[in-house]
Order: C-alpha cells, then structure tokens, then sequence
C-alpha cells in the first residue's frame, strides 16, 4: 500500500512481510562495576578493531513545519504511540514528537520516529544501532582518523530515548546517527508531555549545534 503523509512524501507499507533483526552475535565482555567489580574477573579489555559491525536501522527524524498534522497522521494512520512530546512556550505548541510502534505488553524502541519543527521540511537524520556503547566510541575514533566526513554532534546521551549518541555527515549532506543503549518500552508505559527546556538536553555531552538543530535533506 503506498499512501501519502501531510508533507508530501510517499509511505510504503507492506504487510505479512515481517523479517527477523539479524543481530551480529556479541564477543563483548562484561564491564567491571563500582558494585559488580569482578564481572571480568581475570580477564583482560581487548576490544575488536574498528570499523564494527552496524545491527540495523532503528529510527528516522524528520524536520517538518506540520509537527502536529504529521504526527497525528503517522499516529492515526499507522498506529504508532506517544514516548514523548515536547512543547515551546504553551503546552498546545508541540514542536518535537517521539513515537514508537504498539506492540502491547511487547517492549519496543523508546522511537522509531521523532518529528522536530523546522522552517525546511526533510530529513534530519537516520540512526543506526552499533553493538554496545565501546563500538560507539571505537568507530568516533575510526572515521575521525578517515580524515573525510563532517563530525556533526556527539558523543553524548540523549535525555529521551537515553542513547549514547554521535552524529556524523556524509558526503551528500545527510546526517547519520550511531547509537547504543535506548530505553524500551511497552504500551503500558504510556507516554509523556515536557517543555523544550526539559526535553531537548543531553544527560552528558555538549548541546546540538546549530548546523545540527537546523538540518534538513531534501
């Protein structure tokens, strides 16, 4: 079925065509804690060489000036759920919108779409899921010595969602997120309505940069 969203942009959807997530099986070894400090208990950190290996897609992020008309479409249409909304100034101005699909009492993404105001419609980024949180900062290192994309933000962790994130812009203009360690929720969990100034912050890492907050690929 192919049906059109309030920005104009075609949606596929195709039904009874459910494929397994191909996960890379982990060789990750446990992290010694302040309170599990003998998890790796006579063994030694020796981490794979970078580039490490992508697990799947898990969101997109699209800029639109119809925040409330697109997400009450991919809501209404598509059956996804509120995780969180985000709002500037009155608690009707919603500006950002975190959704993640219903699955009932299965957990799921904390979003598999988040739609963000912008003057510009298009998309601001498509995230990718990486192995554990090491391979996050493992592949930064790799594709910094590359010498050849634009660092866009990161690393840090989100406040919604809580991924360990970093964002990086490849040669055509379109930003790439690798992320790891998202919250999971299930339909029961409900969904959440926050300001600007308390939504839109990282738990730790520098704030988005302008290029960044205002990106948007045709």
């Amino acid at each position: 079925m192919r049906l059109t969203e309030p920005n104009g942009y075609q949606i596929e959807v195709i039904a009874r065509h459910a494929r397994p997530c191909r996960r890379s099986r982990s060789s990750a070894i446990p992290s010694n804690t302040g309170s599990e400090p003998l998890r790796r208990k006579g063994r030694l950190m020796r981490l794979a060489k970078s580039p490490t290996t992508i697990q799947r897609i898990g969101h997109g992020v699209l800029s639109t000036p119809k925040v409330k008309e697109t997400v009450a479409w991919f809501r209404e249409t598509l059956g996804m759920i509120r995780s969180d909304d985000v709002y500037a100034g009155d608690k009707d101005n919603v500006i950002g919108a975190f959704s993640r699909l219903d699955r009932g009492d299965d957990y799921v993404d904390h979003h598999v779409l988040f739609c963000v105001h912008n003057e510009k419609t298009g998309l601001n980024h498509v995230s990718y899921e990486a192995q554990d949180i090491d391979a996050v900062f493992q592949d930064h290192e790799y594709i910094k010595r590359l010498g050849k994309y634009e660092h866009m933000w990161g690393i840090g962790r989100h406040l919604l969602g809580s991924q360990v994130y970093d964002y990086w812009c490849d040669p055509w203009g379109r930003v790439h997120e690798r992320w790891a360690d998202t919250d999971r929720l299930n339909a029961a969990n409900g969904g959440n309505l926050l300001s600007a100034e308390e939504g839109f912050q990282s738990q730790w890492g520098e704030r988005p940069p302008e290029r960044f907050i205002g990106h948007a690929s045709p």
